[in-house]
């Protein structure tokens, strides 16, 4: 741990913390930097000392290591949570578990913080947790919190000409730079519909590039390349159909975990994602936003 007296911060005395780790020199370390920041605290050696504390006075937050020797730290919480439903508290690992974590959003924690960690990070999440309480808890946002809306994006038609696509997706890059905003919200990608105003698909630009390779590339065993085959399908492709572009969409529920949006990304190497609720296009969820959350879960 690091601590820095020129910054050090003071919380009310009020704030009570059972600090649980069978390390005694982290433990008492620990303790006594966060004494010296305002907190009291009172520590425990062993799950079952916490769960003893507990049985006489429920403090305001619990620091909780995850592995200890006999009552584990997710067993242990699971006793705390029989004794003090609401009680908020702060997980501690130095292994980094998969499955731990998952067990540990599952019984309402409000963080979960690898060691070693920064004594004026856990001062902060403690006093932070305390005011806050239950209104803190680790939540996996959702695949509609994070999606942006169809209008975000320029809509096209199955039975428009190739060129109108790709004459929206060359707008997207030459937009006005007042517009920039708007423009990176569509970037790459036009929602396709039919004329019944039915979604069937998206294209994006990786599917344009791929129009450019003349089709005999993927029929041969070794590929010749030469000065001429660009240009000739460019001039080829121009009255070719969207719909001659589009294949099945790959999709997402809108109630799916966000994890099932992320996984299909993956495999299908995709840059955003349509979601649907009932048949009908609600949402795009896209890298940014993907991106974005997993730099704001790193540091939250």
């Amino acid at each position: 741990m690091r601590e820095d007296e020129t910054t050090m911060t003071t919380n009310p005395p009020s704030v009570r913390v059972l600090l649980v780790d069978d390390e005694d020199v982290f433990r008492q370390s620990t303790a006594k930097l966060l004494a010296r920041r305002g907190f009291l605290v009172e520590e425990a050696a062993s799950g079952q000392q916490a769960l003893a504390s507990l049985q006489r006075s429920i403090p305001d937050a619990v620091v909780l290591d995850l592995r200890m020797p006999g009552m584990d730290g997710i067993a242990t919480l699971q006793q705390i949570r029989a004794i003090a439903p609401d009680l908020p508290v702060i997980i501690l690992s130095g292994h980094g578990q998969y499955d731990d974590a998952v067990a540990s959003i599952k019984l309402a924690v409000v963080d979960f913080l690898q060691k070693p960690v920064d004594i004026e990070l856990l001062a902060a999440r403690i006093h932070y947790a305390h005011e806050h309480g239950q209104r803190v808890v680790l939540r996996e946002r959702t695949i509609a919190e994070l999606m942006v809306p169809p209008d975000s994006y320029r809509r096209l038609y199955v039975d428009q000409p190739v060129a109108d696509a790709v004459e929206a997706l060359k707008d997207t890059f030459f937009a006005p730079r007042e517009h920039s905003d708007a423009t990176q919200e569509r970037l790459r990608s036009v929602l396709i519909f039919d004329r019944s105003d039915r979604f069937v698909g998206i294209l994006r630009f990786p599917d344009l590039l791929k129009l450019v390779l003349p089709p005999f590339f993927t029929n041969l065993p070794y590929t010749s390349y030469y000065t001429g085959m660009f240009l000739a399908q460019c001039k080829l492709m121009g009255n070719r159909k969207i719909a001659d572009l589009l294949e099945e969409p790959v999709s997402v529920a809108e109630d799916a975990p966000l994890i099932e949006a992320v996984h299909l990304m993956v495999i299908h190497h995709l840059i955003n994602l349509p979601v649907m609720r009932a048949g009908h296009l609600v949402g795009i969820i896209r890298e940014k936003d993907i991106i974005l959350e997993i730099a704001s879960r790193m540091g939250s």
